[in-house]
């Protein structure tokens, strides 16, 4: 799936979303009473007491691609719940599910896209591990707090994985362990991260795009992000982050835009951005940064965005900029330091705001 389809799927259900805008077991539910069928957009959904039962094809010879199941108060999918449906978007989004088995998603066998926004959905190992052509997931809102080892095995297809609006506390060295290394897109944001283990993110070596801003990271490890030298975006704003290392960010080499807005960075040393010589956008707006000394954005010679506003910036050393040969915007509103032209004129298309 291009990443075009990537995007109109996210699309789909967020327009589907804005229509309707601990683990329990699962309820019991005899098969010849109470059961409740109903049709639903070229599927016959049965369920019970808030178990789904089965579904099937209304009609054999119109087998609908999407399947949507929101808003119907769902608790639990059973084993082999779904009878071999040429589906290929199941969207489970707003009910509250809290009971699933790898074998719920049996008969599944062309599934592309999973939305199971806002559920209560608990990870296992190898819950998935039956969706080979799964290429974006959605567990956003679940309540979800750790991630366990294997609970993305076998997803040997997705690009998109997105976690965000979680209680996930840490990312340790075997959470992504098994998740597919083509994955290409990572949401953590708005979680309760504080810690990142060295190498967690080491086997996504296609890896696009991370987001992990909104989230309770005050000190990064050096190799935290070993291995992301693909990596394009990376997010990281609204956060508690002191200072930022040139080990922390040397295998970024591809890095194109760095956000680091909104955290409590007080100092960067000479060389701090050596390695990140892609990079063209550059975001720490509201830090708490002072000084800006000569090699601060050494290496920086693509660079052409760098907001520094609203900082506590009083002094620049002549030649700060100097490194910044492509420089075209720099946003310096809200400091103390009022020669900020005459440090940059040797930067004659620079606009200054």
């Amino acid at each position: 799936m291009s990443r075009f389809r990537l995007l109109f799927s996210q699309v789909v259900i967020l327009f589907l979303l804005a229509r309707a805008s601990s683990e329990v077991k699962e309820p019991i539910c005899q098969d010849n009473g109470n059961v409740t069928t109903l049709q639903r957009f070229g599927y016959n959904v049965s369920h019970c007491k808030g178990v789904l039962v089965e579904v099937t094809h209304s009609r054999f010879e119109d087998k609908r691609r999407m399947l949507d199941l929101m808003n119907l108060g769902l608790l639990a999918i059973r084993e082999n719940a779904f009878k071999n449906l040429s589906t290929t978007t199941l969207v489970l989004s707003n009910n509250q599910i809290s009971v699933l088995k790898r074998e719920s998603f049996r008969g599944l066998p062309n599934l592309e896209m999973l939305s199971l926004y806002r559920n209560v959905v608990p990870l296992s190992g190898y819950l998935f591990a039956d969706l080979g052509h799964l290429e974006l997931l959605w567990l956003g809102s679940n309540e979800i707090n750790s991630i366990p080892k294997d609970s993305f095995a076998g997803l040997s297809s997705l690009k998109s994985l997105d976690l965000h609006y979680n209680d996930i506390e840490a990312i340790e060295a075997e959470s992504f362990s098994n998740l597919n290394p083509g994955l290409l897109d990572l949401w953590l944001n708005s979680n309760k991260i504080s810690r990142v283990a060295p190498g967690s993110f080491a086997g996504l070596t296609e890896l696009s795009r991370l987001h992990m801003d909104y989230n309770r990271l005050e000190d990064l490890p050096s190799g935290a992000f070993r291995g992301l030298n693909k990596l394009e975006n990376l997010y990281l704003s609204d956060n508690r982050i002191t200072s930022v290392s040139r080990s922390l960010l040397r295998d970024l080499v591809g890095l194109k835009e760095l956000d680091l807005q909104q955290n409590e960075i007080s100092a960067l040393e000479p060389d701090t951005f050596r390695d990140l010589s892609q990079l063209k956008r550059l975001d720490l707006r509201e830090n708490k940064l002072s000084h800006i000394v000569v090699g601060t954005f050494a290496g920086l010679s693509n660079l052409e965005d760098i907001k520094l506003s609203f900082n506590n910036i009083s002094a620049v050393d002549n030649g700060a900029f100097a490194d910044l040969v492509k420089l075209r915007y720099l946003d310096f509103t809200g400091n103390d330091f009022t020669e900020i032209d005459k440090e940059v004129s040797g930067l004659p298309n620079v606009k200054v705001y």
